[in-house]
């Protein structure tokens, strides 16, 4: 869990309410018995912070062997108590044998299907956690990756029941659920080859949408990751919600359809990547000359620099005066501080002509006026979302986690 301490605009702390919402987002991708999966952690990373961002209240873990998933899937049942929205998100190896789907952990050693259930987890347990504690589940899983152990389990299975096939298969849905993979049943996805997964980019790109269906999500995310793959992928979904739910609540704006449209040439999707790469110094100058020094003497001016009239920290929206307030009352206890960029983690993301996401390592280092108090120092990973105008940037989403 990120320290509340992290950063200096890390000030917000959410009561629990009968409507909290909870996640649990494992990431895998260094096995010890299938070689490196390049996106996973990646993945993991990035829809942890964008959950946060949204108001989830986030578990998350990568690189898990079976014991330290099996424990991270026990803190997040022990978390649920009390939630409305249970959400569990999970990239790596995954498999379906006689029907069933499991999560790979990094230290299985799965050379016959004997081992299934001593080396792997079933995925309907931790759905069936989530059923049980709350009313809405979600379950998103981009493990359908060309998988190794399949290939191993099939050759060592003495029947074909036993197989071990592509993909994943399809739950038995049952009450309050909602479970999206990143493919068709039996199918196999795409790692992708920059920092995210076809589908992990798609569902960073739509889920913080104000006033959009959870079904409306999936239809641009499919969209999206079929133009991306030249239609070798399609995110497919199942559902037994009683009720329509939206990420982020909100009014949408009427939209006329889109027509349908073949994947964008690869010049429109390199001028879309050059517009934003050629303002990286930009963005690199304003997070180092003004989000990690703030003028602190003069916090309104500091507040209009780096926002928009609004922006979202921790999941909470924020207008300019109370971020003013809040931001003052923060600097007031502190002696001296220091917030510096790590070199080389700046990496930006376009999503369109003028808007990217930046992730960034931040160190701090803060020193209190209590002089019998300690010193607050460490690192912490930043993610913001970013938009142009005016030509300049502004901050309309924020936030990080120690590291």
């Amino acid at each position: 869990m990120r320290s509340s301490l992290g950063h200096f605009w890390d000030f917000c702390c959410c009561a629990p309410t009968p409507s909290r919402r909870g996640a649990l987002v494992i990431g895998n991708g260094t096995y010890a018995e299938a070689g490196t999966l390049a996106n996973p952690v990646n993945d993991a990373l990035d829809i942890a912070d964008k959950l946060r961002s949204i108001g989830f209240e986030v578990i998350e873990g990568n690189d898990l062997g079976k014991h330290a998933l099996e424990r991270s899937i026990g803190e997040f049942s022990d978390a649920l108590e009390g939630a409305g929205v249970g959400l569990f998100y999970y990239a790596g190896h995954g498999l379906q044998v006689e029907g069933r789907n499991y999560i790979v952990p990094v230290d299985a050693r799965l050379d016959m299907p004997v081992k299934l259930q001593l080396e792997a987890v079933p995925i309907d347990e931790v759905l069936d956690i989530m059923e049980q504690q709350t009313k809405v589940s979600l379950v998103f899983l981009d493990a359908c990756r060309n998988n190794p152990f399949a290939r191993g389990l099939s050759r060592t299975a003495s029947t074909r029941s036993a197989a071990a096939l592509a993909g994943l298969a399809q739950f038995d849905s049952t009450r309050g659920s909602f479970i999206a993979f990143s493919t068709a049943p039996g199918a196999v996805a795409m790692d992708g080859s920059g920092r995210n997964s076809p589908f992990a980019q798609a569902l960073l790109r739509h889920i913080a949408e104000p006033g959009q269906s959870i079904n409306d999500m999936m239809i641009a995310v499919r969209r999206d990751v079929a133009s991306q793959t030249r239609d070798a992928q399609r995110p497919w979904e199942q559902g037994s919600l009683l009720e329509r739910f939206e990420f982020v609540p909100g009014e949408r704006p009427e939209k006329t359809p889109a027509p349908a449209t073949s994947p964008a040439p690869s010049t429109q999707v390199a001028t879309i990547e050059r517009s934003v790469g050629d303002h990286k110094s930009a963005i690199g100058k304003f997070l180092r000359d003004d989000y990690l020094s703030p003028d602190v003497k003069d916090m309104r001016t500091a507040v209009r620099r780096l926002y928009g009239p609004s922006a979202t920290i921790f999941g909470t929206p924020y207008d300019a005066e109370t971020l003013v307030k809040v931001k003052s009352d923060w600097f007031a206890q502190w002696a001296s501080w220091s917030l510096g960029l790590e070199p080389g983690s700046l990496e930006i993301t376009p999503h369109g002509e003028s808007s990217a996401q930046a992730v960034l390592a931040m160190n701090y280092d803060y020193r209190p006026k209590d002089k019998s108090a300690a010193p607050v120092a460490g690192k912490a990973r930043v993610t913001l979302e970013l938009v142009k105008t005016d030509k300049e940037w502004r901050i309309v989403s924020e936030t990080s986690r120690a590291m």
